[in-house]
């Protein structure tokens, strides 16, 4: 089973540097911003991600969304808050046999996740790890480019289906 990773996003959002100085001028693009970076990072390392919003700093009126296969992101009911909607989901999702972890750099939540049998992340660590997988990512990438290897489908689709693209592909 994938492991869990349950992200406070506005706290993550204001831990990082970067995040809150876009913030400071949109707190709706730094949201999108962490959405994407979670999406990726999530992605990259296999597991599923959470997001979790306090809806009270949202005008947002949909309580959840997908973001590709394994990445949700949720915002609290009004009178809730992400702490308490995050430690609801940490006993939740224990029984699972699962791994979770949960990111956020306020103490008395990592206590509260801690006791329920989760792993925390600092905000500053989830960042540097994020920082650590797109170097590793872009050193992928970088080194294909340099040995030819162009075509990041090769391996993933059927030798035929390949055929067919660069067919269609030539024809133009």
């Amino acid at each position: 089973m994938q492991p869990l990773l349950i992200i406070d996003g506005y706290n993550v959002i204001f831990s990082w540097k970067f995040l809150k100085g876009l913030a400071e001028k949109s707190l709706e693009h730094a949201r999108e911003r962490l959405i994407d970076i979670a999406a990726d990072y999530g992605k990259t390392k296999g597991f599923k991600v959470v997001l979790v919003f306090d809806a009270m700093y949202t005008e947002e009126s949909v309580k959840s969304q997908t973001v590709g296969t394994d990445c949700l992101v949720l915002f609290t009911d009004k009178e809730e808050t992400a702490d308490s909607c995050i430690e609801k989901m940490v006993y939740e999702h224990r029984s699972e046999r699962r791994i979770i972890y949960v990111a956020t750099s306020d103490g008395p939540e990592q206590n509260q996740i801690l006791g329920a049998g989760a792993f925390r992340i600092p905000a500053r660590e989830l960042e540097e790890d994020v920082a650590l997988v797109k170097k590793e990512h872009y050193h992928y990438d970088s080194h294909n480019v340099l040995t030819g290897v162009r075509n990041e489908m090769r391996g993933h689709v059927k030798e035929d289906v390949l055929e067919k693209l660069e067919r269609i592909r030539r024809k133009k």
